[in-house]
């Protein structure tokens, strides 16, 4: 099955030298994204575009012009059943990085990566460092509060607060609209200085201990809210099972893929009720501090080696 997936989505990225580096690179994700759907469809697994892709879609029908990844979601059953045969599946350029793969993942998502591209991102020099998309998992949140923030956001939450709390002031530190910011920030300290002790790192850690008995005893909710998954720290956003379920299709540069049911609905709970306006210019970033899209033989050997499934090294 590798080989034939290998021909029906060629590696063309040769063919796109002659385009803009951050093009060629979303070409190469492009191509990720189109196995990755036929793998579900010929599954019967769920998958959707979301965050910053969706936006993409309904903004620009494609991606945003700036942008370098591809976001999609999965429910957790999906999202599992996905995994259990991503690895087999996959053709061999392409390699499954997650907490099970690998050591050095970092995230508690899953990528899909790119074997024969190199992405320097900010804070991820020890992970492969191919080109990928990202696979968040969504788990089912509870109708209690105290349940859903005490036991099913413990760590999520904590983490984010740890985060904002000790993020570092900006410079200059007593100029224009950094001066009113960087007070607040000093305030926030202070009021809540026991988030301004703890380790993000720590958190993470914890998290890690607990989250798969999480995950069982939220897979027994009611499947009426959907959220990142309890384990993915970095964000909190919760859907109502409708506004994502029945899945749509929506056009994505040159493909049709899936998308939330009430598309509008999730753009505003992500960006706000301006998400179609383009932001400043200074706010059109990207998440790289360097991209490769061809590499030599030998560097393609070096990037992989080191990662591994099931404990022994990736074949190249």
């Amino acid at each position: 099955m590798k080989k034939n997936l290998s021909e029906i989505f060629p590696d063309r990225r040769r063919e796109y030298e002659s385009e803009p580096t951050l093009r060629q690179a979303q070409l190469i994700i492009l191509r990720i994204l189109k196995i990755v759907d036929y793998i579900c469809r010929k599954h019967n697994i769920s998958y959707w575009l979301e965050s910053g892709t969706l936006l993409g879609a309904v903004r620009h029908g494609g991606f945003i012009p700036w942008d370098d990844d591809i976001d999609i979601g999965m429910t957790r059953e999906d999202y599992n059943r996905f995994l259990s045969i991503a690895k087999d599946e996959l053709p061999d350029d392409l390699f499954v990085e997650n907490l099970d793969t690998t050591e050095y993942a970092g995230n508690t998502w899953t990528q899909i990566k790119d074997r024969k591209s190199k992405i320097v991102i900010w804070g991820q020099e020890n992970q492969h460092p191919g080109l990928y998309i990202d696979i968040f998992p969504y788990d089912s949140y509870s109708s209690n509060p105290f349940r859903r923030v005490f036991i099913e956001k413990l760590y999520k939450l904590l983490y984010i607060n740890v985060y904002a709390i000790n993020a570092p002031l900006k410079k200059p530190y007593f100029k224009g609209k950094n001066a009113v910011i960087n007070a607040i920030k000093l305030l926030l300290k202070m009021v809540f200085f026991v988030f301004a002790i703890f380790n993000k790192d720590v958190i993470y850690k914890l998290n890690l201990k607990t989250r798969d008995k999480r995950i069982k005893r939220m897979d027994k909710n009611p499947k009426i809210n959907y959220g990142y998954g309890t384990d993915v720290l970095n964000w909190d956003k919760v859907f109502k099972a409708e506004k994502i379920f029945p899945l749509k299709t929506m056009k994505f540069e040159d493909g049709e893929f899936l998308v939330p049911n009430d598309v509008d609905y999730v753009l505003r709970v992500f960006f706000g009720d301006d998400y179609m306006q383009l932001p400043p210019e200074s706010k059109r970033v990207y998440h790289n501090k360097m991209i490769k899209t061809i590499l030599p033989e030998e560097e393609v050997r070096k990037i992989n080696k080191g990662f591994y499934y099931n404990k022994g090294e990736i074949d190249l």
